[in-house]
């Protein structure tokens, strides 16, 4: 029978889910705080976990003669929920005011999100179930989907935006029922049906795309007002705010905020910076080589000019900020052109990637309050990670100073101040692996005092060459004129914490000792906002303010991977047990192992994966391109994978299974050992080299992982094929359970433990794969249960 319709079905299905997926990660950010959008994602996520379950209880009244006309009436209930889901969290803003009623409105957007998710996965479950003697083609053409819709993902939403790209999936998922009901299963009431429902949902795709009819007026529970720009892109929804005579704003998702400043270019204006805690560094290095790193509105830019600085190299990661607004009419007169100034050279990229790959050495290195809480198109997990701020970060910055040059960053001092002291923490490191003697010499920590606010700024410095005692007194003349607290500073120290982290012997013992943790991070867990210790981990309920805020992500993290741990064992494998208990009947033990199975290559599949875009973070220099090379890599590989998996002789398929598996782990300890003298030796390609490297490197790995799930299956619909459902639900669960796992692991260790927890679950499947049997009693007896395998 001709399959193809539903396979190219399946491929537009599992397209549209990522960048569903995805796309929802953006919308939520924009509208949510980034703890609850990384949250609805993933309780959402359960949805295709709940398919499985659902199949399998209903799937012996879904005749199999009619198969394509259950995939189409799936597929158009999965585009019609997706524009239900929209209008929910439209209709349900979080407020400032009432708890309670926040709660009830995320309670409706996280089951309005579940839908979409639960529609699709019925469809590609029931597709699974029926051709599972074809699955080596079936989950070529699932991954295969699913990595056109990664490379689709960015261009598309740098076009037009998360709402539309919502909306335009839902127009997929409708072209996808279309297909299912030309298959020979399907029938012409659905096909016309499906017809009119895509004319009907890319209609209103193109609409909205010209009148923005459906847009945000509402964010993190303040309305939007005097707005002047709006924009997405893949990473960020980027609004300037204000009025021009008085002032406008930058926002990133309607919270990070940085001010553009009015006429720029003209330092005669703006003397008064000369009196800015983010300039202290510049009264010593007047005249400098400046890289400003996270520049935003151009307020450090005007600073160095004012200091009349000879060169200032402006990285800038947001390309919308950078060229939309800074660059371009209107706001590029209010700005004064302080982008196109003679001395400004503006380069759009990761600024810590830019300095490795530099041949400069810079005199002044800056970065004020570079921070987001948006949620990038990676992962709302992605933004507890920052790295920027970790060990090896510093001695990448250090490396690229002159010989007496200075390392600036301006934060947020709050109680308490775990920022400031773990940016001391990063520099006794760095100065121990640089090989730098009497750190004391080396750091000043100013605060500025001016307002009462809990939140104050205040600046750290950091001199490659010691400190001169002119120097010091210097900054302490211009901290005195200016009503600045000193904190630390070669002459002056305090009794405070600050005074003993800089002059302990040990360093170590110091930030030990805290309430808090202060330890310094690297790349392995560049988790720079997360200070809240896992023995204290209810402290975020109860803490205030800018505290909390970068806190409470860590709690709701840990949250959620206890919810989803719950869920998997009460909603996926509870009702089945309970429900359907007849299916452990015969060979129990060998059933169970199967399903064992495939939640260990659920959870060991997503976390190898999210470890493995994030150690590729800083080849790539983005975390957008790390997202989509790796993850497009992982799923046309894997896809390719499976199909060569459907060659395998079926006579020895245990032993080949664990081989690969076997293969399999034997990569990921060595990628573990050889991906960071690679990154480090070639990170000064240009980035085409740098994505074909990435490719070339992901390819042997993920044509392994692509293989073990289809042959699974394949062994499943011989010895069991009526808890297919079962399995696949399974694996969806523990999925959703292990993304938020790598991130709890990567927390308390590292991303490079995560992976080995992934090789480990991964040797966990080996083990059951010997427990698999497919005797002649077990076949005879699955025969007894009218499940078909056609479609």
């Amino acid at each position: 029978m001709n399959r193809t319709k539903i396979f190219w079905g399946i491929a537009l299905i599992s397209l549209s889910v990522l960048m569903l997926e995805l796309s929802l990660t953006r919308l939520f950010s924009a509208t949510m705080y980034y703890h609850f959008a990384f949250m609805a994602i993933s309780l959402a996520l359960f949805g295709s976990g709940a398919s499985g379950v659902f199949i399998y209880i209903v799937q012996n009244k879904l005749p199999a003669a009619k198969t394509g006309q259950w995939l189409s009436l799936a597929a158009m209930l999965y585009a019609l929920s997706v524009i239900l889901a929209l209008y929910i969290i439209f209709t349900n803003p979080l407020t400032l005011n009432d708890v309670s009623e926040n709660y009830q409105r995320l309670v409706k957007v996280y089951l309005a999100t579940s839908l979409p998710f639960f529609f699709a996965g019925c469809a590609i479950t029931l597709a699974i179930t029926r051709l599972a003697k074809d699955i080596s083609r079936l989950y070529l053409f699932d991954l295969a989907g699913a990595a056109l819709g990664c490379l689709l993902l960015i261009p598309v939403l740098n076009s037009i935006g998360a709402i539309n790209t919502v909306i335009a999936v839902s127009a997929i998922a409708s072209v996808a029922a279309i297909l299912f009901s030309l298959a020979p299963t399907g029938n012409r009431l659905a096909m016309v049906c499906a017809i009119v429902l895509t004319l009907g949902l890319t209609g209103f795709a193109i609409y909205n795309t010209r009148t923005h009819k459906i847009d945000i007026h509402q964010s993190k529970g303040m309305e939007e007002t005097k707005v002047l720009f709006s924009k997405w892109n893949s990473f960020s929804r980027i609004t300037v705010e204000g009025d021009m005579k008085e002032g406008i704003e930058i926002k990133i998702d309607a919270d990070a905020a940085t001010g553009i400043v009015p006429d720029g270019a003209n330092p005669e204006r703006h003397q008064g910076q000369r009196q800015s805690i983010t300039g202290l560094a510049f009264h010593l290095k007047p005249d400098a080589n400046v890289a400003i790193i996270g520049p935003g509105g151009g307020y450090d830019v005007a600073t160095a000019l004012v200091f009349n600085a000879r060169h200032v190299t402006a990285v800038e990661i947001n390309p919308i900020i950078a060229r939309d607004v800074m660059s371009s009419p209107p706001f590029n007169s209010y700005n004064g052109g302080i982008y196109q100034h003679p001395k400004v050279q503006l380069e759009v990229d990761e600024g810590r990637s830019f300095v490795r790959r530099s041949a400069d050495r810079y005199d002044v290195l800056q970065a004020s309050m570079v921070d987001t809480w948006a949620a990038t198109a990676a992962g709302a997990f992605s933004l507890t990670e920052n790295n920027l701020y970790t060990v090896e970060a510093f001695e990448d910055y250090a490396r690229h100073l002159s010989a007496d040059g200075i390392l600036t960053m301006t934060r947020w001092y709050f109680e308490p101040p775990d920022q400031l002291l773990r940016l001391l923490t990063l520099s006794r490191v760095m100065m121990n692996d640089l090989h730098i003697t009497n750190p004391a010499r080396h750091v000043i920590l100013v605060r500025d005092v001016s307002s009462n606010s809990d939140r104050t700024p205040a600046t750290y410095l950091f001199k490659k060459s010691e400190f001169t005692d002119d120097e010091v007194k210097k900054i302490e003349a211009v901290a005195a004129q200016n009503k600045f607290q000193l904190l630390y500073t070669p002459l002056t120290q305090p009794d405070n914490v600050f005074t003993k982290m800089m002059t302990a012997q040990d360093a170590a013992t110091v930030w030990q000792g805290f309430e808090t943790n202060v330890n310094p991070t690297y790349d392995n867990n560049p988790f720079f906002f997360n200070s809240i210790r896992l023995s204290n981990l209810s402290r975020a309920l109860t803490g205030v303010g800018e505290w909390q805020k970068t806190n409470l992500g860590t709690f709701v993290l840990f949250a959620l991977f206890a919810i989803t741990s719950i869920l998997v064992l009460l909603f996926i494998i509870g009702p089945l047990i309970f429900v359907r208990s007849r299916a452990l009947t015969g060979n129990k033990q060998g059933r169970m192992a199967y399903l064992f199975y495939f939640a260990c290559l659920g959870a060991g599949f997503i976390i190898v994966e999210v470890a493995m875009i994030q150690k590729f973070i800083l080849f790539l220099g983005h975390p957008v391109y790390s997202l989509a090379v790796v993850l497009f890599s992982l799923l046309t590989f894997s896809a390719l994978g499976s199909y060569w998996s459907g060659r395998f002789n079926e006579a020895h398929i245990k032993t080949t299974v664990v081989k690969l598996i076997g293969t399999l782990i034997a990569l990921v300890f060595v990628y573990i050992l050889v991906l960071p003298p690679i990154f480090y030796g070639l990170v000064w390609l240009p980035l085409p080299a740098r994505i074909l490297i990435a490719v070339v490197l992901m390819a042997p790995l993920a044509m392994v992982m692509g293989m073990p799930m289809p042959i699974g299956i394949k062994m499943l619909s011989k010895s069991a094929p009526q808890i297919i459902p079962w399995a696949w639900g399974v694996n969806g669960a523990t999925s959703v359970m292990g993304s938020v796992g790598a991130l709890v692991i990567a927390i308390l260790t590292g991303f490079n433990q995560a992976l080995m927890i992934g090789a480990a679950l991964y040797f966990l499947a080996l083990l059951l794969s010997r427990k698999f049997r497919a005797s002649a009693a077990d076949v005879e007896e699955t025969l007894r249960e009218p499940v078909s395998a056609n479609a």
